[in-house]
């Protein structure tokens, strides 16, 4: 867990812009009132590390134009901040901000731990936001979050070094990645992997299962993972080590993140907010649709946004002190740092045709590969699938439990988990 306290910065910020009277329009077009009393606001983030240096260097801006506002960044992992913002909400220990992808929305509404976004902002600041952008944030009929960034979608990740062109179809992907992949089974250091990818997280997975025809929830949010699609993706995911001789046993995110950045690893699958780190790592980095599965359809992974939700606790007397921030944060030119910092598309509508954006090879990539994905449900019963999913899926890959079997323990864990959210 990290934390930014800008203190200093509000120091400096008291002596250098004293005498500034400049101000933003407020969320709502109106210009905010000087507030007369410090107000800090506290935000809970699951930002990547790219991400948190952008926030940081814009927080440290906004708290000199408006030195009477403090914000106090905490950074945790996405589990825990789940759990942790429950559980101090439940205790009124909340922080008043909380970011993160949106399928934690339908948990925290459910939950009553946050509040409709237009409590506290008005029409014609949403009218800014890109509806698309904003209809994965939206259910009951009320907007529960800010987005800033649209996309969040996995895709194909090749090093042009390596392999020529993008495979097309798992035939292809595996034939490139065996022309490359060199196993020094006594110095491991001197391998060379054709493909890798993270094997035991459910987000990476479901883009096989959708592949191949399946969905993880009915028209009444209902689980529907007991299927053959969900036996086909289980013996796919299998096959990648057990049959293809590709990967290494135990891939988490970290193995292939780091293996691709030292060159290391040919082809990967890796989301959208990685892009940016492997250039930067001086790879030669090529971006593709997954390709066509054996028997299936193109890899299919899920698109979402990322975004600001509203604790249902925060203190009323920070509501001009909220706005502003958001209309600073929100702003086109902000966005589209936080877009291409994360290789995903602003959800600002004016930030699409600042030349930044418009001439950005991977704000091009993220645009084409969206295209081949499709948008994850955020209601709450989507917290009982992701846990249904994880030890079924481990079961299959470490314990060679049987695809059927899983998928019908899976299916059964996911009722119970449906079950207990909505307290049946």
């Amino acid at each position: 867990m990290k934390k930014l306290s800008m203190v200093l910065v509000v120091l400096l910020a008291l002596t250098l812009f004293a005498g500034c009277t400049s101000e933003e329009p407020a969320a709502g077009g109106e210009t905010p009132a000087a507030a007369t009393e410090p107000v800090e606001i506290a935000l809970w983030e699951q930002m990547d590390p790219v991400a948190q240096d952008v926030f940081d260097a814009v927080a440290a801006d906004f708290m000199a134009a408006h030195p009477e506002i403090t914000i106090v960044r905490t950074h945790y992992e996405t589990e825990e901040l789940r759990t942790n913002f429950q559980t101090a909400s439940l205790a009124g220990q909340g922080p008043d901000l909380v970011y993160g992808p949106s399928d934690n929305v339908g948990l925290f509404n459910v939950s009553g731990l946050i509040q409709p976004v237009t409590n506290i902002l008005e029409a014609s600041f949403l009218a800014t936001v890109d509806e698309n952008a904003k209809k994965d944030g939206f259910t009951a009929g009320e907007y529960w979050t800010v987005p800033d960034i649209n996309g969040n979608q996995i895709a194909m990740l090749y090093n042009k070094a390596m392999i020529d062109k993008a495979p097309e179809t798992w035939e292809e992907l595996v034939a490139s990645a065996k022309d490359v992949q060199v196993i020094d089974e006594t110095n491991p250091d001197k391998s060379t992997y054709g493909f890798l990818f993270n094997e035991k997280e459910p987000y990476w997975f479901v883009g096989f299962y959708n592949g191949y025809g399946g969905s993880v929830m009915d028209a009444d949010n209902n689980p529907t993972l007991d299927n053959d699609a969900m036996v086909k993706a289980l013996q796919f995911v299998k096959d990648v080590r057990a049959k293809e001789g590709l990967g290494i046993e135990g891939m988490d995110y970290d193995i292939p993140d780091s293996l691709f950045k030292q060159g290391k690893a040919a082809i990967i699958l890796n989301g959208a907010w990685s892009w940016t780190s492997y250039q930067e790592a001086g790879i030669d980095l090529g971006i593709a649709p997954g390709p066509v599965l054996p028997g299936g359809d193109n890899m299919t992974f899920y698109s979402a946004t990322k975004g600001y939700m509203i604790s249902a606790e925060m203190d009323p007397a920070k509501t001009e002190a909220i706005r502003t921030f958001f209309t600073f944060f929100m702003s086109a030119e902000n966005n589209a740092k936080f877009a291409l910092a994360n290789s995903q598309a602003p959800a600002v509508i004016a930030a699409w045709d600042l030349p930044e954006i418009k001439n950005d090879e991977l704000q091009k990539a993220s645009i084409a590969t969206i295209q081949h994905t499709t948008p994850m449900p955020i209601v709450a019963e989507m917290r009982a699938v992701w846990d249904a999913m994880r030890p079924e899926l481990e079961a299959v890959l470490y314990q060679d439990k049987a695809p059927a079997d899983a998928a019908k323990d899976m299916q059964q864990r996911a009722v119970e988990g449906v079950a207990t959210i909505r307290g049946e």
